[in-house]
């Protein structure tokens, strides 16, 4: 076992009381130390989240209800996240565009999919966020995308 000097750090031999390099009063060290390593305290450790247990479990059921066109018009998608009013325009819009309307429910089983589990939950299930204005700037950035690539080709 060595012992180090609290004044310099110089390693030195366990039987001798004085440092060899700086002369210091070496610590008295018991026979036996037991090794206890330097934990944390509990209130510094992050709470472990279990995403699924807060509702990403919702987020394949849905994307894929959103995906099939013919649940997706519907918006079936909508009613499984608990999204009651977002879901009866879904319908809506369903009727009004004769199916055509279930493009939105595909892009939104996408952006479903594409999103981690703990986006799912902060987005779509503790903010009540996302939805039909996920697609709309979804889209909104895809036409100013292909607007800017169309003038810079022109150019």
């Amino acid at each position: 076992m060595v012992i180090f000097c609290t004044r310099c750090g110089f390693q030195n031999d366990p039987t001798g009381q004085l440092c060899y390099q700086c002369y210091a009063q070496l610590p008295e060290v018991a026979s036996f130390q037991a090794y206890e390593p330097i934990r944390p305290p509990i209130s510094y450790r992050p709470p472990l989240v279990s995403w699924r247990a807060q509702g990403a479990d919702r987020k394949v059921p849905a994307a894929i209800c959103g995906m099939i066109p013919a649940l997706g018009v519907f918006g079936l998608h909508k009613f499984i996240l608990g999204y009651t009013k977002e879901g009866i325009i879904q319908l809506i819009i369903g009727f009004v565009t004769c199916g055509a309307g279930s493009i939105i429910g595909l892009i939104e089983g996408l952006i479903y999919l594409t999103k981690s589990d703990e986006d799912f939950v902060r987005t779509y299930i503790q903010n009540r966020g996302g939805g039909s204005k996920d697609v709309l700037s979804y889209i909104y950035r895809t036409r100013i995308f292909e607007n800017q690539s169309n003038r810079s080709n022109q150019s």
